[in-house]
């Protein structure tokens, strides 16, 4: 029975290892390409996943489609093999001037 509770207890702690996020900013603009705003914001939100935060930010924005090329209003965490990415694409060749 103390060797059943034992792997229980581990088993847990591994699986709450697993399965647990760590949120590491939140953003009103990102982007890893040179940008100026005054933009709209008619794209939905994406998610994306990378190795890298860079990697990540790239993977989101290129995911809404050509043409987009920054993130607003977005969430960068980090997960236990690589970083998630949550944002609104924006399209700054469309900004009002």
């Amino acid at each position: 029975m103390k060797k059943f509770n034992t792997l229980l207890i581990v088993s847990l702690a591994v699986t709450v290892f697993l399965l647990t996020s760590c949120r590491l900013t939140d953003f009103t603009v990102i982007s890893t390409k040179n940008v100026t705003l005054d933009v709209k914001k008619d794209a939905p939100r994406v998610k994306a996943w990378g190795w890298t935060v860079k990697d990540a930010i790239d993977k989101a924005i290129e995911k809404q489609g050509q043409g987009y090329d920054a993130l607003i209003d977005g969430v960068v965490y980090e997960r236990l093999f690589g970083y998630c990415v949550k944002g609104t694409p924006i399209k700054t060749s469309e900004t009002r001037k």
